[in-house]
């Protein structure tokens, strides 16, 4: 078996893989932390990082935590909430000297919150005021990130996703995109196989999804119908024990999830699970889809729901359920005014007549089924 290295070497000389123009500096890397600290340090950066708290056992990372400007967020709690943005900006705003660069290290939570503070410290309102599209807004301290997952696709995104009080939804502006993304699949090995691979099946749903597209711009198409290979690739093999070259088709994966999102939607699945995550705080985003998608065998039935269920089997993962996570009948109807609020995903998969099919009964079914699976 190979031992990766020519994939790894492959992996930092290869030219773009993607077609759609991104606003990232992707730097891939062998040695993600320390390439990380030297390029701050050449460019003359003043980072704050925020850190994904289960990485800190992990002697590779000793050396980020070690700095004084460190918040150590605690991803597999909760996805960022707006109130944890306020809080961090508050705290930002409150320091002599405001730092020029928010760092986020972890996966697509850890990132998204750095994200999101990036841009709110130098806008007035809190932050569930800019969940949505088209808003004005000021650029705010530059954003890098260093993804410890492979998949996420946030590592390029200008979109930073957020549980706020009434709705999860992104901030969506172009000064939410990292400025430097430091990508090193290297550093994913720490990484339990239950993170890894629901990961990856996140980035085939944001592929197959897209590819799904009505409203999809052609570049993010191409990018998404890549990255569908790559990802039926990587979860078409057991994921049990860490493995480098997979790993380097994971983070080449990822970055085509991020780069289709730009012009690209995903669609029923994620609107779905939308209302889910918001049913439960410790629901992560990619066992939400799945859930989700296993709900949705009648929409998905050209291979999303075939292959969502053959990838569970190969690597000897459970079909999850809702009720393993709290949601029951009760959270029905809040679940559906959240799903029906997810107008650009239903066009992205029906049309622009899709209220002709989408209403609150068809949601309620789908979530019907969800409960009781």
């Amino acid at each position: 078996m190979s031992d990766g290295s020519e994939a790894m070497k492959n992996f930092i000389s290869a030219p773009a893989w993607w077609s759609t123009k991104i606003l990232t500096e992707v730097a891939r890397t062998d040695d993600g932390v320390g390439s990380l600290l030297n390029m701050l340090r050449e460019r003359g950066r003043r980072p704050f990082f925020i850190i994904d708290g289960a990485l800190e056992g992990q002697l590779g990372f000793k050396p980020l935590f070690e700095r004084d400007e460190v918040f150590m967020f605690r991803a597999s709690e909760s996805e960022p909430r707006t109130g944890d943005v306020d809080r961090l900006v508050a705290l930002l705003r409150n320091k002599r000297d405001l730092p020029d660069t928010v760092v986020g290290v972890g996966g697509g939570s850890s990132m998204d919150l750095a994200k999101a503070v990036g841009i709110c410290v130098a806008n007035p309102k809190q932050a569930e005021a800019y969940q949505g599209y088209g808003l004005d807004m000021k650029k705010g301290s530059e954003i890098w990130v260093l993804p410890t997952l492979n998949g996420t696709g946030a590592e390029v995104t200008p979109i930073a996703v957020l549980r706020g009080p009434e709705k999860k939804l992104g901030i969506n502006n172009n000064f939410t995109a990292p400025a430097v993304a430091v990508v090193d699949p290297r550093l994913s090995a720490g990484a339990p196989k239950f993170n890894r691979f629901y990961t990856m099946m996140d980035c085939f749903f944001h592929h197959y999804e897209i590819t799904k597209s009505r409203t999809s711009a052609n570049d993010a198409v191409r990018d998404s119908i890549k990255g569908l290979d790559m990802a039926k690739s990587v979860l078409s093999r057991s994921l049990a024990v860490y493995d480098l070259e997979t790993a380097v088709t994971s983070a080449m994966a990822s970055t085509l999830g991020g780069s289709s999102s730009i012009g690209g939607r995903v669609g029923v699945s994620h609107a779905i699970s939308y209302g889910l995550s918001n049913s439960s705080p410790k629901l992560p985003h990619s066992v939400a889809v799945t859930i989700s998608m296993l709900a949705c065998r009648d929409i998905y039935d050209d291979g999303g729901y075939d292959d969502t269920v053959k990838f569970l089997e190969i690597n000897g993962m459970p079909a999850p359920r809702a009720a393993d996570y709290g949601i029951d009948e009760s959270h029905i109807t809040k679940m559906t005014t959240i799903a029906l609020g997810m107008e650009k995903l239903w066009q992205s998969h029906f049309g622009d007549d899709w209220q002709s099919i989408v209403n609150d009964r068809f949601v309620r079914d789908i979530y019907k089924r969800v409960v009781t699976m």
